[in-house]
């Protein structure tokens, strides 16, 4: 009897685990989605601000002003999945260097605080690919496959320096 009740104890301490780290696995993925989806809509929003830009003020010369327009619309072309998606933001982010900064300049306030929310969201997004990454590649999420079929997500890296 003291068997049974010992082995029924241990498949439910083992089970109680495995759930909750499969419960763990699922929440640091949708953690990843969420920080993804923010990540898009603040890189949209810094393309937009870098194409009203270009189009909209007497603040660039016309080379500077046309190389980050077509760098805004390429950026704004590339979609979350789009695997070109990084090259069109670094190339975006060249283009925005390339603008000459004046502090007192209201036009260039907005694309400050949208490159500055760009970094943050990178940066969480990072932190949430980092977490997950590190408990799916530990042996019991990866053997047991306790991810199901969901990808191994991946880091967003792009040139996001502060204007």
């Amino acid at each position: 009897m003291t068997t049974v009740l010992l082995v029924v104890l241990v498949v439910s301490v083992v089970a109680a685990y495995l759930t909750w780290i499969a419960g763990r696995v699922d929440r640091l993925h949708a953690r990843c989605d969420a920080a993804g989806a923010a990540l898009d809509a603040a890189l949209v929003r810094r393309a937009a601000a870098a194409e009203r830009l270009a189009t909209l003020t007497d603040v660039l010369t016309d080379d500077v002003a046309e190389e980050v327009d077509d760098a805004a619309a390429s950026a704004l072309e590339s979609g979350p999945d789009d695997p070109e998606r990084e090259v069109a933001e670094n190339r975006l982010s060249r283009a925005i260097a390339a603008i000459p900064m004046d502090p007192s300049d209201p036009w260039l306030d907005e694309l400050r605080t949208c490159n500055g929310r760009v970094r943050m969201a990178r940066q969480f997004y990072n932190d949430a690919v980092r977490d997950a990454r590190t408990l799916r590649l530990k042996p019991v999420p990866r053997y047991l496959r306790l991810a199901g079929r969901r990808e191994l997500p991946e880091y967003f890296e792009i040139d996001d320096r502060v204007l």
